[in-house]
């Protein structure tokens, strides 16, 4: 049975605004999709090649590529399945994947080439008939001599471009380019666009090079400073603003991207990168031993290195019991499997209740000594006998009239949360004499989203005029110290969602935590920030807020009574130095389990390293033998 076609048109509606378009930008991104590799083999070998420390020259069984497919429909539920390599057009049985994906319900297949083989045009029709319907060719100059110094392939270019110009022209096929950006091509970018859409290519995803197996071997020859080459970017990027045409920018630094900011990749992209690396990161959360790639000269230039950094700082809370709520959310059944005792220094129980009565309920499960973090639609009265230490989070101007009255935060509460956004802002400027002698119990914290258009729907524009107008000494978490003035900075309340907990293991989940990545740790800055008095110590402003309001937000700190203040307030929350993965951040030992789970006896092999390894056992054995009947025919002499 097919997968149900995404609510979403992939072709560029006509007469967006910038805002509308980005929205459009995040549906199409966020249709899922499951890559599977069929090969690491591959007939170019790229300056900037990320996959050349991989076990080369394997092609994986037909077994193992199917199971991937099916894992992808049965597990994932992915509508649209990428098939890659190296080259997965050299699998003698690609047509045959191409054929399976369909049979088992993808809605769309596509595979990425350096269109070597589907230059030949039976072998390109075979494909399209078994139900290949979108190829992205790798394209890297706008001459020969260019695009094969690159792919150090002789006779790539003419064939890709004989292939682009089949794949352009047939009505069958969505056909689209991709860049490698290097120092190499970054000066003539634009011509190299200019000859695609002379082939008929109206869609393009630059990449940005990363440091990665060749492409940090060849950094001397590849890395750029994309300051210096702003211009023919920039023309390049405007592109995106024609109505005929659609540019992506792919692991491309967001500081580079001001006033650009409906470029910068959607934050789910992370997911296929972490996948990718998926049997690399269960070995560290597992076993403690870093990722191969660890290296602050490689993760400076690295697109996951935030990912990395979120990964090592929640193992770190784990270690260090420095988590604060166990949240499960609207999940009553998780209320009785509450982990015994409660791990990692969680002192309370986060949820979600319909209505605040429920509290009543869900403190008579709560182990001795628990608190409770609540959230509520409602916006009832605070029930007055608990009996345990209660924070409340208000999200609506509502609640706030509910639950901070002329005297301040209601008696019953530990902490009032205020959720900064479009109805509570209104409400604290209107009424900020009920927070002003109650600063103690209140917090103000800039909550972040997994999707731009819930930041659009909910944030403040422009938070620091907020602040400037509330002009209170109020405890803020969320935001950085530029947007903030004269405010008392505070870290994120660190909350662990049960979720991020494989229930068969008890080892946090690489999905989840990617997600938990994406919602609350994915966090950027503008190029300026470098000249920033906190630029250590700060790790800028969620990615969705910076889509949706820009870069611009970010102002430099770099002088004045706010900026030593903010600063010393920040070195008593990282008396460290906040350092990233970048930054040499060293590594974690592996967490314990929850609570009842036993500890992993070791992380899940990689399928490629059993492949080569069976590879190698194989060939071992046949030069064995050989040996073996070399030496019985010289006896036999």
């Amino acid at each position: 049975m097919g997968a149900p076609e995404p609510q979403v048109d992939f072709i560029k509606p006509e007469g967006l605004s910038l805002e509308d378009e980005m929205l459009w930008r995040e549906e199409v991104a966020n249709v899922s999709k499951h890559w599977v590799r069929t090969v690491t083999a591959c007939n170019s070998k790229c300056m900037f090649c990320l996959d050349m420390d991989t076990p080369r020259n394997v092609y994986l069984s037909e077994e193992e590529v199917k199971s991937e497919i099916l894992r992808g429909r049965t597990e994932l539920n992915a509508w649209k399945i990428i098939l890659s390599g190296g080259e997965a057009a050299l699998h003698p049985l690609h047509t045959e994947f191409i054929r399976y994906a369909k049979e088992v319900g993808y809605g769309r297949i596509q595979t990425v080439t350096n269109g070597w083989r589907y230059a030949d045009r039976d072998f390109y029709d075979k494909c399209v008939e078994a139900g290949l319907q979108e190829m992205t060719f790798s394209l890297h100059g706008h001459t020969a001599e260019l695009h094969n110094r690159l792919t150090r392939h002789k006779g790539s270019f003419e064939r890709i471009v004989k292939a682009i110009r089949r794949a352009a022209r047939d009505p069958r096929m969505i056909a689209s380019v991709d860049v490698v950006i290097n120092k190499q091509n970054v000066g003539v970018l634009d011509k190299i666009v200019e000859l695609s859409v002379r082939l008929g290519i109206t869609e393009f995803d630059l990449l940005h090079v990363i440091p990665q197996s060749a492409g940090f071997d060849n950094r001397d020859e590849l890395f750029y400073n994309p300051r210096q080459y702003l211009p023919v970017l920039q023309k390049v990027f405007r592109l995106n603003r024609h109505p005929r045409f659609v540019v992506w920018t792919n692991r491309f630094p967001v500081e580079f991207l001001e006033g650009m900011e409906d470029l910068i990749q959607d934050p789910h992209k992370m997911l296929d990168e972490i996948n990718g690396r998926r049997f690399h990161v269960r070995k560290y959360l597992d076993t403690g031993e870093p990722l191969n790639c660890r290296d602050p000269e490689r993760c400076q230039h690295c697109f996951i290195e935030s990912y990395c950094t979120t990964m090592d700082r929640a193992v770190e809370k784990q270690n260090a019991d420095a988590w604060e709520v166990w949240n499960v959310g609207t999940d009553r059944r998780a209320l009785r499997d509450l982990p015994d005792p409660l791990p990692w220094g969680i002192q309370s129980i986060g949820v979600t209740v319909d209505t605040l009565a429920d509290l009543s309920k869900v403190v008579a499960r709560l182990p001795q000594g628990a608190g409770l973090y609540a959230r509520s639609g409602d916006a009832a009265p605070v029930p007055a006998d608990l009996g345990v230490p209660l924070v409340l989070v208000a999200e609506t101007a509502a609640q706030l009239d509910a639950w901070c009255g002329e005297d301040g935060p209601d008696a019953a509460l530990s902490e009032l949360e205020i959720r900064l956004n479009q109805s509570t802002a209104p409400w604290m400027l209107a009424h900020r004499d009920r927070l002003a002698g109650h600063l103690d119990r209140v917090r103000l914290h800039q909550p972040s989203f997994e999707h731009m258009k819930d930041a659009t729907a909910q944030d403040v524009r422009t938070p620091r005029a907020f602040f400037e107008a509330l002009a209170l000494p109020v405890r803020v978490s969320g935001l950085p110290a530029c947007n903030t003035p004269g405010v008392r900075l505070l870290p994120v309340r660190p909350v662990l969602d049960a979720t991020m907990f494989d229930p068969g293991t008890g080892r946090l989940s690489i999905r989840d935590l990617s997600r938990y990545h994406i919602r609350e740790g994915y966090r950027s800055k503008s190029s300026r920030c470098e000249d920033c008095a906190l630029m250590d110590l700060c790790d800028g402003m969620h990615i969705n807020m910076v889509r949706d309001q820009g870069l611009s937000l970010l102002q430099p700190l770099s002088g004045g009574g706010w900026t030593a203040e903010a600063r010393a307030q920040l070195q008593a929350i990282h008396p460290d130095g906040n350092p990233r993965i970048r930054h040499g951040r060293p590594a974690q030992p592996a967490a314990t389990s929850l609570p009842g789970y036993a500890a992993p006896a070791a992380a899940p092999a990689d399928p490629l390293q059993i492949s080569e390894a069976n590879r190698a056992e194989a060939r071992a054995k046949r030069k064995a033998e050989a040996a073996k009947l070399f030496a019985a025919d010289a006896e036999a002499k």
